[in-house]
């Protein structure tokens, strides 16, 4: 199986955490969710801790049940995954800048 980048996990923690705020907000049981979008509970609670990224056709199923409006699911999403992963960027720019560095100066010495 292939490992989950940091940028990956953030997209699965973000996930997690909207969907699980916004189902305590409507004050409706996994059990709920489950029986209206014909996704089974197990799976629900395993997007809510983050340890499953969901398919989209049942993400889709599920959104329409939280939101008036499944959209208005990514316009929360995207602020919150961006202000996650903004540092997990940066270190990778640096990261990506340091190697640059080195193989620039390793060359210089040759």
């Amino acid at each position: 199986m292939k490992r989950k980048s940091d940028e990956e996990r953030a997209f699965d923690e973000t996930l997690a955490q909207i969907i699980l705020a916004r189902r305590s907000q409507l004050n409706l049981s996994q059990l709920f969710i489950s029986i209206q979008s014909g996704v089974s509970r197990t799976t629900i609670g395993k997007w809510e801790r983050g340890v499953k990224t969901p398919i989209t056709f049942d993400l889709y199923n599920v959104l329409k049940i939280l939101y008036d409006n499944p959209s208005d699911f990514w316009d929360d999403f995207h602020k919150s995954f961006e202000k996650n992963v903004s540092s997990i960027r940066e270190a990778a720019d640096k990261k990506k800048y340091i190697d640059y560095f080195e193989q620039t100066s390793k060359k210089r010495h040759l």
